[in-house]
C-alpha cells in the first residue's frame, strides 16, 4: 500500500492586527476552522513576535495523490474564500505532495 503525504505552507500578511493577541485570533480562525472541516493538520510557523505576519503550514496523509490533491484544493479554496472576508492577505501558497513509500511490510 502506497503512503502519501502532502504538505502546505501559506503566508500572509495582517494589515489590521495591531498587537500579538490580533495576530493570534486570526491564526486561530484559521487553523481552527481547518482542522474541522478537512481533517487536516495545521500549525502556526512564526514568526514570533511578529504581529502583522504569520506563516502555516498544513499538513495530511492519505492513500493516493488523486485524494490528497483534492483535500489540498479545497484547503486552497477554503483559505482564498477566507481572504475576502478581509482579515488577512495572502502573500504565498505553496502544495507539494508526494509519495512516501509502499507500507506493505
Amino acid at each position: 500500500m502506497s503512503f502519501w503525504i502532502a504538505a502546505a505552507q501559506l503566508s500572509l500578511r495582517l494589515p489590521f492586527a495591531g498587537s500579538l493577541k490580533d495576530r493570534r485570533h486570526v491564526v486561530r480562525s484559521l487553523t481552527d476552522g481547518v482542522r474541522g472541516r478537512f481533517a487536516i493538520s495545521a500549525s502556526d510557523l512564526g514568526p514570533d513576535g511578529c504581529h502583522n505576519a504569520a506563516e502555516l503550514g498544513f499538513a495530511a496523509a492519505g492513500s493516493s495523490s488523486a485524494e490528497l490533491d483534492e483535500r489540498m484544493g479545497n484547503l486552497e479554496k477554503y483559505l482564498y474564500q477566507r481572504e475576502e472576508e478581509g482579515e488577512f492577505e495572502i502573500t504565498g501558497f505553496s502544495l507539494e505532495v508526494f509519495n512516501y513509500g509502499d507500507l506493505s511490510n
